[in-house]
């Protein structure tokens, strides 16, 4: 009996899919330069506030400039970028839109970390599900007084999921983070908090029965409605108030059912700050100004800035052009080249059947000029050109080059100079043409003028030691 063959199981998550990815911001919180340990643990408490859509444990590296967060931002599907950054005056908060902007300075005047705050409650809450779903925002005193405001306000309501009031639901809705801006000193304080329900005319020790589940302590009572009814069982604290009660559209669980009423309560987990606007960009972390708190521009400062921006624009697009232009004329360049090349190669195997011999084109010669005139600097000699022209009677007529006749006295110095350079240079000048591997022509003229030197220098002769 054979064996059945396996079937390949889903491997794709499916939270990662194209429609998914665009349907909730996605962010990244990173930290530029050295922070010191403080603003350290608060990096990590933002990235922790922005669950899930996050990466939580996002590495980075000094040498990480901000394109390499840009093009890894696409493919992730990632929105914001929330940028930590310290100086010696003050820290900052840079919340910017990938790729293209706007980029917002907020400048941190103060903080508190969560643990700052847990450590200040008698019974911190920190439930295991806590941040599986995204918080929802909350903003108070963002008017309509000016562009940055607006900006500002655009700018938090999308870092955070969007709601549908009529679809969502409400058991995922378990934190909130306020915003609230002060028109007189300018400063925004921003505030994370836990969201719990409580039913309503419900007694405590009903409340812990159903969250605990365990058997409770009824030896001091009568009957079991005392522990239900049994007043002064709940402190004073809890005391139940009309403006926090809402009645839920569906059920919740934990005696929150629908058409009830439950009182709803806020618990700070952290982090606080208190940010002020100091600095609205147009692009990402760079382009033009176009709100600074501290530093104002005329009219006419403005317009100056917008000219010379456009003259650079003007300049960047000339350059690409030239470049453009001349990257077509070399691959032009080299097309020619590999016809005449594959010319040539006819001509050789046509003179090797017994054809009749080809001469060479003087475009050969005009090429090599060019590339002599690029690569040297100067104007190619007499000596370039016949060597060129020697290169090309041999690649493509077979033509052999003459040796050089020896001179009739053998031992004298020149002719043993001429020897040893021809040893050393042995392997690289082949019988074919110059330079089997490839050096090319100008390195074989400059070559023989060091050889002619180093000869003269070699046939002088040597001064006699003088003797006491």
């Amino acid at each position: 009996m054979g064996r059945s063959r396996r079937k390949k199981k889903r491997t794709q998550n499916p939270l990662q899919s194209e429609g998914e990815t665009e349907k909730f911001p996605r962010s990244f919180v990173i930290a530029r330069g050295k922070l010191p340990p403080l603003l350290r643990k608060l990096h990590q408490d933002l990235r922790k506030l922005m669950l899930p859509h996050t990466a939580l444990h996002l590495k980075e590296k000094k040498s990480n400039s901000m394109k390499d967060f840009v093009h890894v931002s696409g493919p992730l599907g990632v929105s914001h970028f929330l940028l930590l950054s310290h100086t010696e005056t003050a820290a900052y908060l840079r919340v910017a839109r990938c790729p293209r902007g706007p980029t917002l300075t907020f400048k941190i005047h103060s903080y508190a970390l969560d643990s700052d705050i847990a450590r200040t409650q008698l019974r911190p809450r920190a439930p295991a599900g806590l941040f599986k779903n995204s918080p929802l925002i909350v903003l108070a005193g963002f008017g309509n007084e000016g562009e940055h405001l607006k900006v500002t306000t655009t700018m938090f309501q999308n870092i955070f999921p969007a709601i549908n009031v009529n679809t969502v639901n409400l058991a995922t809705c378990q934190r909130v983070v306020l915003l609230s801006y002060d028109k007189e000193t300018k400063l925004i304080e921003f505030r994370h908090y836990s969201i719990t329900l409580q039913p309503v005319g419900v007694s405590r020790s009903l409340r812990k029965l159903v969250h605990n589940r365990k058997i409770p302590d009824l030896r001091g009572l009568g009957d079991v409605s005392e522990f239900v009814t049994k007043a002064g069982y709940g402190s004073e604290s809890e005391a139940e108030d009309d403006a926090s009660t809402v009645q839920l559209s569906s059920d919740i669980g934990h005696l929150n059912y629908k058409s009830q009423k439950s009182a709803v309560k806020l618990q700070e987990i952290g982090p606080r700050m208190t940010l002020q606007l100091v600095k609205v960009e147009e692009g990402l972390c760079s382009g033009a100004v176009l709100f600074h708190e501290y530093i104002k521009k005329t009219p006419e400062e403005i317009i100056a800035l917008k000219d010379s921006k456009e003259q650079r624009e003007a300049l960047r697009k000339q350059r690409r052009a030239e470049q453009e232009a001349n990257v077509k004329r070399k691959e032009l360049a080299k097309q020619s080249s590999q016809r005449m090349r594959s010319k040539g190669n006819g001509a050789q195997d046509n003179n090797a059947k017994g054809g009749e011999d080809v001469t060479v084109d003087d475009a050969d010669d005009i090429d090599d000029a060019d590339w002599y005139r690029q690569e040297v600097g100067q104007e190619p000699d007499a000596e370039f050109i016949a060597g060129t022209k020697r290169k090309g009677q041999k690649k493509h007529a077979g033509i052999r080059l003459k040796k050089p006749q020896k001179q009739a006295d053998k031992k004298s110095s020149s002719n043993m100079a001429d020897r040893s350079l021809a040893k050393r240079d042995k392997g690289v000048i082949g019988k074919v043409g110059f330079f089997k591997k490839g050096k090319g022509v100008a390195h074989e003229i400059l070559s023989q003028r060091k050889r002619k030197e180093d000869s003269a220098r070699f046939s002088q002769p040597r001064k006699k030691r003088r003797t006491a």
